[in-house]
């Protein structure tokens, strides 16, 4: 996973909903921008039903939990892969993404 100002990019093998503007999609994975306080990118596990809940808030993503910067999460922690290493040429599988 990758934010960039109010840009998020995810792979699209992850279970996701969404609210937000598509500004990139490709097979492999999708870039969300944030454009007011309904913005959102909720990530499921599969296992434990949501995993993580980002807020686009005040121009940033931040965690709905503790308000911090979703920048500084460690994505691997939630049992989902090596969300940090997704790149643009990243050319995994990818099943269809759950939309809002």
């Amino acid at each position: 996973m990758k934010i960039e100002e109010k840009q998020v990019t995810f792979p699209k093998s992850l279970s996701v909903k969404y609210a937000g503007k598509i500004v990139e999609e490709t097979e492999t994975h999708m870039t969300l921008e944030g454009e007011d306080e309904d913005s959102y990118l909720k990530i499921f596990n599969p296992f434990r039903g949501v995993a993580k809940l980002l807020l686009f808030e005040n121009d940033r993503w931040v965690d709905a939990e503790t308000s911090v910067a979703a920048s500084n999460f460690d994505f691997s922690s939630l049992g989902l892969g090596d969300l940090s290493a997704l790149s643009a040429g990243d050319e995994s599988e990818s099943p269809k993404s759950k939309k809002s």
